[in-house]
């Protein structure tokens, strides 16, 4: 398959919205921005490495280094996530070599987290997408080079119901290219990738200060991640 072939097959999956639109990562969101209502978010007894919260009243609350600025990593779109019953989140610090896991699942309609302890570097699922965003993220020239001019980017409006339209869009080229960043030293990304997840495209959704903002949408082609398109998000709430 061509590689504009294999764009327009990633394109089709992106686009596959549905009525649980990111229920689970505006659930994952709200837990860190609303941290006065996390402790009603957990199943007791809830365990920590080896340390454990019996009942409601003794919660300790789980801050992220940045609540502002939540990078999402995701395989093939947030939407997926929200068909697993179980998900382990991996909120991976790049300046550091370990983490933290949380994991949670869904009880009835609602999500729960029941279990967090810290991981190594070695154990992400996804560490070759990884090393690629962190070079990509600090290397200009790479940016380019990774890029699939010339690159769409999309500008989508999200009404109140979360129903998303595209109401404009522009291309770029490299000599207009604009550096993009998702490393800093004050912000994690949580990886949503699941052990054993061989999707060949992966979305970094970033959420500021609670609210989707923008998405880079990559895709890998021969062993290499390359970024195919740019969503923007302008909501109405």
């Amino acid at each position: 398959m061509s590689i504009r072939g294999s764009i327009l097959l990633v394109f089709g999956l992106f686009t596959l919205e549905n009525c649980w639109s990111e229920q689970f990562s505006r659930f994952f969101v709200d837990f860190f921005v609303d941290t006065k209502s996390q402790a009603d978010k957990v199943t007791y007894p809830y365990f920590n490495g080896g340390d454990r919260t019996l009942v409601k009243s003794g919660w300790q609350t789980i801050n992220l280094k940045n609540k502002n600025r939540i990078v999402i990593v995701c395989a093939d779109s947030l939407e997926a996530v929200d068909k697993e019953d179980a998900v382990d989140v991996m909120v991976f610090y790049p300046s550091k070599s370990t983490g933290n896991k949380h994991s949670f699942s869904k009880q009835g309609k609602n999500w729960k987290l029941y279990n967090s302890r810290n991981f190594q570097t070695s154990e992400l699922p996804d560490k070759d997408f990884m090393s690629f965003i962190e070079r990509f993220s600090t290397d200009v020239d790479f940016q380019k080079k990774r890029a699939i001019f010339p690159l769409p980017e999309k500008t989508m409006e999200t009404a109140e119901n979360g129903t998303e339209t595209q109401i404009g869009s522009k291309l770029h080229m490299p000599r207009t290219w604009a550096p993009v960043g998702f490393v800093g030293t004050t912000t994690q990304i949580c990886s949503f990738v699941q052990t054993g997840e061989d999707a060949n495209n992966r979305r970094i959704v970033i959420f500021e200060n609670g609210i989707k903002s923008v998405s880079y949408n990559f895709i890998s082609i021969r062993g290499n991640w390359f970024l195919i398109e740019i969503e923007r998000y302008a909501n109405k709430r």
